[in-house]
């Protein structure tokens, strides 16, 4: 697992998100995009395949007492791929946000995400820095809201 922070405590205060992503080019440039927007403001932690994804949403909650704010997902991984990849983290973490980043430009596969409960489907070809920021914080708003109804 790969963190941007590199402090041991849990900040509160902070948005901590868990980056799912296999293709080390496109975690680099996650990271510094996080970075870039303001060391304190973000907590990374990123690792490479789906069932890391949900081993460390389980850690980090039993040690934190909380989940990740926001989880940012690719939906080619080396032990999953398309639509199974969302499905498979639903199942197993419900309760997390989820924004898809992707290279799959796919119409389909992205009105199927968003049914499956992903919050927004990001194109990698496409997205902005501003984009990725304003959708993690939407996704983060709009799960807090359908947990308060």
């Amino acid at each position: 697992m790969t963190m941007v922070s590199q402090s041991n405590s849990i900040d509160s205060s902070a948005i901590h998100v868990l980056l799912v992503e296999d293709n080390p080019d496109d975690a680099v440039l996650i990271r510094r995009t996080f970075l870039r927007a303001g060391r304190d403001q973000w907590k990374l932690a990123q690792v490479e395949r789906l069932a890391e994804a949900i081993s460390i949403c389980k850690e980090y909650k039993a040690q934190a007492g909380q989940n990740f704010d926001v989880v940012l997902l690719d939906l080619r991984l080396p032990d999953s791929s398309g639509l199974e990849t969302v499905l498979k983290f639903r199942q197993a973490i419900p309760d997390i946000p989820i924004v898809v980043i992707t290279a799959i430009d796919d119409e389909d596969l992205a009105l199927a995400s968003i049914r499956a409960g992903v919050q927004d489907y990001l194109s990698k070809e496409d997205i902005t820095i501003q984009q990725l920021l304003r959708s993690v914080k939407f996704a983060i708003e709009r799960s807090a809201a359908l947990t308060e109804k």
